[in-house]
């Protein structure tokens, strides 16, 4: 082209001085043999160096990534045995300072977080034994242990060391002591009121020495009965703890049946997960905290005890909105139209390239007039 530029003409750059002699371009210009062996070599060794190199990388690469994996088991090794190094010297911090006293660190290895939730529990459970002990002794824990309630044994407790504390002496100096004895026995015997009276009134005509003899004997006589009526409430209450545990487990087995069995537990849910049901179970068996009372509580007993207006008046709209927790197809309506209406808004006041709409709606050449529709 005649307008084109060649770089040549430029006036700043000179090929040969002027001064110079005019110089043999075949002095200066290879051989054609010396610029293919030139031109070639070069080629060679960079095709070598290049499949090389392409090796020497898969190679480092391949090297690198099993270094990475090697590094991130050791990491999550040694972050476990920190974890562990950790539970176990706080277990030891808390023995050393007494409140795990009873932890033996040689036998119960602290390795994680519910070993030392358990040994804690398991301390705790001690020491509420150890008090019980002492305040009404071993035989009052068995008794506690087989159901029977703390003021039953009490009243056991009291009546029998009343008993004990009466004395021969005592009789002899209290006449009246002695007769109460006496027909309290009778009583428990099975007599009737007048039975009991009609028989102590012989006793008393007999003279002072019969009743006194007869006291004494009534005295051991009642002992026995407070024993043997210890025992028979502890049977008592063993059978009635042993039908609660029954009639407990009935119902945990039917709560198992009733949140596993159902592929579909409402309508309009879909089909029910594992893991959402293992939450739900969880949720309604773990025990979280007590009330006022001590009564125990799960999560959704804390939460309405917690909040019981606002806990109620939700449940009481969904429970409307489902048509008493059997259709919850409106609450899916209700939740897709609402997410349709976001994703609109969000539409509409997207914007791109400065312009004041969707790119789409302003590209003529927008696919099928998509952008309208969506618009």
């Amino acid at each position: 082209m005649e307008n084109s530029m060649n770089i040549f003409d430029s006036e700043d750059i000179e090929l040969v001085s002027e001064t110079s002699d005019q110089i043999d371009i075949s002095e200066v210009t290879p051989s054609e043999e010396a610029t293919e062996e030139t031109t070639e070599q070069p080629n060679e060794i960079e095709n070598i160096n290049t499949s090389e190199n392409q090796e020497d990388s898969e190679a480092v690469a391949s090297e690198e990534d099993h270094g990475e994996e090697d590094s991130d088991d050791n990491e999550s090794e040694e972050t476990s045995s920190n974890n562990s190094s950790l539970y176990s010297s706080f277990a030891s911090v808390l023995s050393e300072q007494g409140v795990l006293p009873s932890l033996d660190l040689e036998e119960n290895k602290i390795k994680s977080p519910d070993d030392l939730v358990n040994s804690i529990k398991s301390e705790i459970e001690n020491q509420s034994k150890s008090f019980i002990i002492d305040k009404i002794g071993e035989d009052g824990y068995k008794a506690l242990e087989k159901g029977v309630s703390l003021a039953e044994y009490q009243s056991y407790q009291n009546a029998t060391n009343t008993l004990d504390s009466v004395t021969e002496e005592h009789l002899q100096n209290d006449l009246e002591l002695a007769k109460r004895i006496i027909k309290e026995d009778y009583l428990n015997q099975g007599f009737s009121e007048e039975k009991a009276n009609k028989w102590l009134s012989r006793t008393i005509d007999a003279g002072e020495d019969v009743i006194l003899e007869d006291s004494k004997e009534a005295l051991g006589s009642l002992k026995e009965f407070q024993n043997r009526k210890l025992e028979e409430l502890k049977k008592q209450r063993a059978e009635e703890q042993k039908m609660r545990l029954k009639e407990q487990e009935k119902i945990d087995n039917d709560l198992k049946n009733s949140i596993y069995n159902p592929e579909e537990f409402i309508k309009g849910m879909g089909k029910v997960t594992k893991s959402l049901k293992d939450a739900v179970y969880n949720s309604m068996t773990k025990i979280v905290s007590k009330d006022e009372n001590g009564n125990l509580e799960n999560k959704l007993m804390k939460d309405r005890r917690t909040d019981p207006i606002g806990f109620d008046t939700k449940l009481y709209y969904i429970y409307e909105l489902t048509n008493g927790f059997k259709d919850f197809s409106k609450i899916g309506r209700t939740i897709k139209s609402s997410a349709t209406s976001e994703l609109e808004k969000e539409l509409r006041r997207t914007k791109f390239d400065g312009s004041t709409g969707p790119s789409f709606v302003t590209d003529p050449e927008s696919y099928g007039g998509i952008g309208d529709e969506l618009v």
